[in-house]
């Protein structure tokens, strides 16, 4: 078994090394980009493709070799006597070309640094696929010899797909699974495992136990089929399945304006909050017309109200600060520029007040079924998230 620390440390290196291969490329293109700005987008598209070729190349045998010396190390460690690993690299001149036309439509409206990042992306997902391929090809040579491989999801961006294939645990290299451990995503971040004994459900990985992977597997293929979610709510609800966090959260209005704000301290809490669960938060900027309402979020893409009201909002008057902040939003919903706003949703952040969490939601619940609001997030001591929808 591989201890978690160790594993740990390979994706370090691995990271760094995708993460030099992007910098290099976005840095290159960028600077050529700009230091060229009459230059017409066919001209800075094949600038981009001679400055990726060289890199990628270059960035792909240093995956290959580091993913060959791992694997060399692996075999040691399981006792297996092999032959010293070889080197296999993906990088195609034909791929290269696909991607700066493709990412040159960016430069049609005037996004040099969109471009550039998007060929540095390029970069780093090619480098970590010659390093998967390198271990895949490895352990096709090695087939008779025993040795089998796995796909090990080390991070956020793991999709369905991964995990099914995660799920299956250590198999033998074969036409089928060999085609099917070629597919990447892009920025997936999977890494192909081999395994030098007998069992497939074996824990290749500490703490990486295909079983779980499977469950894990069903629940986002019951995400995928439910028609009600849009593309951002289920990215959300699948953060949430992996325990992952969104990703940071993006300040329209600037973050240092909330430290004047009554209760601005509660609203950087809560959008923290949020982005832990596995939201993607942004928030908006105050600039609605005169008459208009201003929202303050979007969550997942989609608009929202967040009301943080403070310690002394229950008074005298128990939870009826819950129906004056839900009635609240109704009527900024209603007045927001276009047209009502429609699902309606709303961040109860009741972090700093002292209610029960089963008071809160009770009284939500009664106050959705009064109200035109579609859904409320309740955030309660304790870092209690409970998302409630009509």
């Amino acid at each position: 078994m591989i201890s978690a620390a160790e594993f740990a440390a390979y994706n370090r290196e691995v990271a760094g090394i995708g993460d030099r291969a992007a910098s290099d490329v976005e840095s290159s293109v960028l600077a050529w980009c700009r230091s060229h700005e009459d230059a017409t987008v066919a001209e800075k598209r094949e600038a981009a493709k001679l400055i990726m070729e060289g890199f990628v190349q270059g960035y792909d045998d240093v995956a290959a070799e580091f993913a060959a010396q791992w694997y060399d190390h692996r075999a040691e460690q399981g006792g297996a006597r092999l032959e010293q690993a070889i080197t296999t690299t993906t990088y195609k001149p034909e791929s290269v070309d696909a991607v700066a036309r493709y990412q040159a439509k960016k430069l049609a409206k005037g996004g040099d640094a969109a471009f550039a990042k998007a060929c540095g992306e390029f970069a780093r997902d090619d480098a970590f696929r010659s390093l998967n391929e390198t271990i895949a090809a490895n352990v096709g040579r090695d087939k008779d010899k025993g040795v089998r491989f796995a796909r090990v999801p080390t991070g956020f961006e793991t999709c369905t797909f991964c995990l099914m294939l995660a799920s299956r645990g250590a198999v033998y290299h074969t036409r089928k699974t060999a085609g099917e451990f070629k597919r990447f995503h892009r920025r997936c971040d999977c890494k192909i495992v081999p395994g030098f004994g007998d069992d497939p459900d074996a824990e290749l990985v500490e703490g990486v136990r295909p079983k779980e992977l499977y469950e894990r597997y069903k629940q986002f293929k019951e995400i995928d089929e439910d028609e009600s979610l849009t593309s951002a709510d289920k990215d959300a609800a699948k953060r949430a399945v992996l325990g992952s966090p969104g990703p940071p959260v993006v300040y329209k209005k600037p973050k240092e304006a909330f430290a004047h704000e009554r209760g601005g301290s509660y609203d950087l809490a809560a959008h923290e909050a949020l982005r832990a669960a596995g939201h993607e938060v942004v928030v908006r900027k105050e600039g609605a017309p005169e008459g208009f309402s201003n929202i303050d979020l979007l969550l997942d893409g989609k608009l929202c109200e967040l009301k943080s009201p403070t310690s002394d909002a229950s008074g005298v008057n128990g939870l009826r600060f819950i129906e004056r902040n839900i009635r609240k939003a109704v009527k900024q919903f209603e007045k927001v520029e276009g047209g009502p706003v429609r699902p309606s949703i709303v961040v109860l952040n009741c972090e700093e007040v002292h209610v029960a969490r089963k008071d809160a939601l009770k009284r939500v619940r009664l106050e959705m079924s009064r109200h035109e609001i579609d859904r409320v997030i309740l955030l309660t001591r304790g870092g209690a998230i409970d998302d409630i929808k009509k």
